[in-house]
């Protein structure tokens, strides 16, 4: 298993972080990509890959915190994304349903980092809400791969990005009673073309829905995507498991 998407170093983990992480390989838990999104969380981020094995990090501005971003966040983020175990530059994005950042300074912030990952060929994880059209047509301007996370998009949104060669990170969203919408739509998808991930702390899977999200969680998603392709949890883990491999470079 790999969670290609968590959030471990936020303070609700800091009673037992350690715990959750040294636990991995007893899980079966490959690896893991701690996400960052401003400053201070993608510092953390990389700093924390560097210390676990098993971890590997994303640094990058989130559009909630594009507008308090200071004037020094490319060299910082750029800095960051020359270390070792920093694999991507996310989450990065457009959100058009809290809005937290007004949309011209979104796109701006975005822009740029589309820019920098694009001149380091690195990938990227978007963080698309409600905004999945401008999303496709501003990085249609660039040369970059990544991956759409938790996507709760349209089938036209999905089949957009997955020609553009963008793959579709499926998280605990797509195993809640009432998406059976989004369960369709992912089953249409190229298995090829999906990640598994968790964002933990937050969006539980349905099976500990109303709890703490926690990597180890990233096998309801293995569970639900075995019954959507009636594949083997087996299979379905080991398909995932190179995708996340081709698209980082993680877990080699």
């Amino acid at each position: 298993m790999i969670d290609t998407h968590m959030h471990i170093t936020m303070e609700e983990f800091d009673k037992d972080r350690e715990r959750i992480v040294g636990e991995f390989e007893e899980i079966g838990m490959k690896c893991a990509i701690e996400v960052g999104y401003d400053i201070e969380s993608s510092e953390r981020a990389a700093f924390f890959a560097q210390e676990h094995e098993k971890v590997y990090a994303a640094v990058g501005i989130h559009p909630h915190d594009a507008e308090k971003a200071k004037d020094d966040w490319r060299e910082k983020i750029s800095a960051l994304l020359h270390q070792s175990k920093v694999v991507a530059l996310g989450e990065v994005g457009l959100d058009y349903y809290r809005d937290l950042s007004p949309r011209s300074v979104q796109k701006e912030v975005f822009g740029e980092q589309l820019k920098l990952a694009q001149s380091l060929n690195i990938p990227l994880i978007f963080h698309v809400r409600d905004a999945y059209e401008d999303v496709r047509k501003i990085v249609k301007d660039y040369n970059v791969s990544g991956v759409v996370h938790s996507f709760n998009g349209s089938e036209e949104d999905a089949k957009e990005f997955v020609k553009m060669g963008f793959y579709i990170g499926v998280g605990g969203i797509a195993t809640y009673k009432k998406n059976t919408a989004l369960r369709e739509i992912i089953s249409h998808l190229p298995l090829e073309r999906i990640l598994t991930e968790t964002d933990c702390p937050y969006l539980s899977p349905q099976p500990v829905r109303g709890k703490r999200n926690e990597p180890k969680n990233v096998r309801f998603i293995i569970e639900m995507l075995s019954q959507l392709f009636n594949k083997s949890f087996a299979e379905i883990e080991s398909q995932t498991e190179k995708n996340a491999q081709k698209l980082f470079g993680i877990c080699s």
